[in-house]
């Protein structure tokens, strides 16, 4: 690892003020009350010296997601200072480079939207022939512009306040970060996001290329949408908005790619806990419920940490998705003149454009009723014999399970819940019928 990502230094843990290397020096001196002996401690250190590698290595791991993030201008490093003039010197040069070309991609795509935008005045066959598609390019070039934006205020590693490495701070400070974080399931789920994301940008790629270089009639009116107001017949402005379109493609995707990652990781966890919870429900085990409310309560604290990540991503999700799902299925349903390649390419744009909105509400749901799910086995917890300090424990937990909804939410706003799906589909119901 690069000295880039020094984030495995000691900082606060987590909203208790609690931090990794008080919690060591204080297992260190409980073990000593306990007559174990001094050569305990450097076992103790070895061990959490290798825990400490492992959380290193699942910053690691992740680098396969960060740098395709950064080849599209989301992700930059800053230069560190301790090293020689001269290395410090190449490295402030290359950040600043970098930097440039991050805003350069930003640039980029708000011009998009300003082109798209501006076609509504300057190009009179845009509305004429059909309006519907060129409203549904604009709220895409929308979105992109909206996510590269967040992105680069959110998803950094090295800025001081970026929620990204807030978070990875707080899972990397946690003294029960093995079972914070299952590395293994987390580095399976991005493989498995990664392989998707890659698929449909290729996928995506092809039907764009389609619709700017295939000479159908259909097509021209897509081509129409992606180009006004530029004339169709510069193929230099088509190959220049092909590259534009995949900058587009993947600020639209990457994002989504962490949040499914990030929230299925935290599920699996969720249901691990709430197994040996249930285990734990018998009167011998029930002392070990002090530990359990400690491991949901980090849990819910990695919860509000991937809000702060994301919760201006699922916001700008909610806004533009909803009247974006809705041109697209009019645009396939009542225009008439598509063939069968503009039919296969609009049902694909449609059903990815749903997907991403059912995913993002279906995750979130899904992990605020895992996070809720721990009521009733801790109500069929046996306390006939327990002490006071477990039975407040017990009250604590049962406090904390009937509180605020531990969830992630749409700009701060809205928790997203099973309740707001219900919403959602009928907003989506409605604009629909009125667009008809």
């Amino acid at each position: 690892m690069s000295n880039n990502y020094d984030i495995t230094t000691p900082e606060v843990a987590n909203s208790g003020g609690i931090n990794s290397s008080v919690v060591i020096l204080n297992e260190f001196r409980e073990r000593s009350k306990d007559g174990g002996d001094v050569a305990n401690i450097s076992t103790t250190a070895a061990t959490n010296g290798a825990a400490q590698r492992r959380k290193i290595c699942l910053i690691a791991k992740l680098q396969c997601l960060f740098f395709t993030m950064k080849i599209f201008g989301l992700l930059y490093e800053e230069y560190n200072t301790n090293h020689p003039s001269n290395i410090v010197r190449g490295r402030w040069i290359c950040t600043l480079m970098k930097r440039v070309y991050q805003f350069f991609v930003l640039l980029v795509l708000w011009f998009n939207v300003g082109r798209v935008f501006a076609s509504f005045w300057l190009d009179e066959k845009l509305l004429s022939t059909d309006y519907s598609q060129a409203a549904a390019v604009l709220l895409w070039s929308l979105q992109t512009a909206l996510q590269a934006s967040i992105c680069v205020y959110t998803m950094q590693i090295t800025s001081k306040k970026s929620p990204l490495k807030s978070l990875l701070l707080y899972w990397n400070s946690q003294p029960n970060f093995d079972e914070l974080v299952v590395e293994p399931f987390m580095v399976q789920c991005v493989t498995r996001t990664l392989i998707i994301t890659y698929l449909f940008m290729a996928i995506n790629a092809v039907f764009y290329g389609l619709v700017l270089f295939y000479p159908s009639e259909s097509m021209l009116y897509l081509a129409r949408a992606f180009l006004s107001p530029f004339p169709l017949d510069n193929m230099t402005l088509k190959i220049l908005f092909f590259v534009i379109s995949a900058y587009c493609t993947a600020v639209w995707v990457l994002p989504f790619a962490i949040f499914t990652a990030v929230c299925l990781t935290l599920i699996h966890q969720c249901r691990s806990l709430r197994k040996t919870l249930r285990l734990t429900a018998s009167a011998s085990e029930v002392r070990r419920v002090k530990t359990l409310r400690q491991q949901h309560s980090s849990l819910c604290g990695s919860v509000r940490k991937v809000d702060d990540l994301f919760k201006f991503v699922t916001l700008v999700v909610y806004v533009t998705n909803i009247p974006l799902v809705c041109f697209l299925f009019y645009r396939l349903i009542f225009v008439k003149n598509n063939d069968a390649t503009t039919y296969v390419i609009m049902s694909f744009w449609s059903l990815v454009v749903l997907f991403a909105m059912v995913s993002v509400s279906f995750l979130g749901a899904h992990l605020n009723s895992k996070s809720h799910s721990f009521t009733e086995v801790v109500q069929k917890v046996q306390i006939a014999n327990v002490d006071l300090d477990t039975h407040t424990e017990l009250m604590l937990f049962v406090a904390k399970l009937n509180g605020d909804p531990v969830a992630i939410t749409a700009g701060g706003l809205v928790p997203i819940t099973k309740p707001l799906i219900v919403t959602v589909t009928g907003v989506v119901i409605t604009y629909f019928t009125l667009l008809y």
